[in-house]
């Protein structure tokens, strides 16, 4: 039976179907960090508001991204996994591997997407830096945006629509500010340098931090996953660490 719009794979079927053909190279940490992060989020509005991502287009993302590797392969159709619908039936899913011509990358995922342009992760890199594209333009050629994942996932907005007077929403945003260095300052300083705000900063620079706490590590911010990453990864060094949770 041939594939039509009535009997066409469901993203079940496109899961085991890929992950029974394909498989990925392994995938750094922050690819599990993304996928919590994916969950935590799961059925909110996203947007991507940001300078260079779409000529400064106002991004809203589309899907619930990946929670796992063979939803990451799912993500993936269209883009690097090409589905040969006459060859296909819906008991047999032919696919066709942009990668066998040079057309994708074997390191590059979808991590998200704002109406068919792709949010990229390079996972031959530790800290996966995200990359862009436009779509339709019959090559990808993605242009750099994000030097790691966790930096995207700290960027991303939960959309949040205006409410009636008097009616609450559900969704909690984040602040974490760094109170005091612990015991091992110079390893705390050190590890800032991992957050955008102060990667730039070296030598005396970051050393007067040390007088100018608190220190915001993530200000109003949906994602549990990127407020525990930054809880666990700073108290493992002997830092304190506060949460303030803000309802909308």
């Amino acid at each position: 039976m041939a594939l039509t719009r009535d009997n066409w794979p469901g993203r079940p079927a496109i899961q085991a179907s890929l992950t029974a053909q394909f498989t990925l190279p392994p995938l750094p940490p922050p690819i599990q960090e993304w996928f919590a992060w994916c969950r935590s989020v799961e059925a909110q509005s996203l947007v991507l508001d940001e300078t260079g991502w779409r000529d400064g287009w106002r991004g809203e993302l589309t899907g619930s991204g990946a929670f796992d590797e063979p939803g990451l392969m799912a993500q993936m159709e269209g883009y690097r996994f090409i589905l040969d619908q006459a060859a296909s039936t819906p008991e047999h899913l032919v696919w066709r591997d942009a990668v066998a011509k040079g057309q994708w990358q074997p390191h590059w995922v979808v991590l998200h997407t704002a109406d068919g342009d792709p949010l990229i992760g390079d996972i031959s890199k530790p800290e996966v830096p995200v990359l862009w594209d436009w779509h339709g333009s019959g090559r990808w050629s993605p242009q750099p945006l994000f030097p790691n994942l966790r930096m995207l996932m700290e960027r991303i907005e939960v959309d949040v629509p205006a409410l009636p007077d008097g009616v609450a929403s559900t969704v909690l945003f984040y602040t974490v500010h760094l109170t005091d260095l612990g015991t091992q300052p110079l390893q705390v300083l050190t590890a800032l340098k991992e957050l955008s705000n102060y990667r730039h900063l070296a030598g005396a620079a970051l050393l007067k931090l040390k007088h100018q706490l608190p220190l915001e590590l993530l200000a109003d911010n949906p994602s549990v996953a990127a407020k525990d990453y930054l809880v666990q990864r700073f108290e493992a060094l002997g830092a304190r660490v506060t949460v303030v949770e803000r309802g909308l």
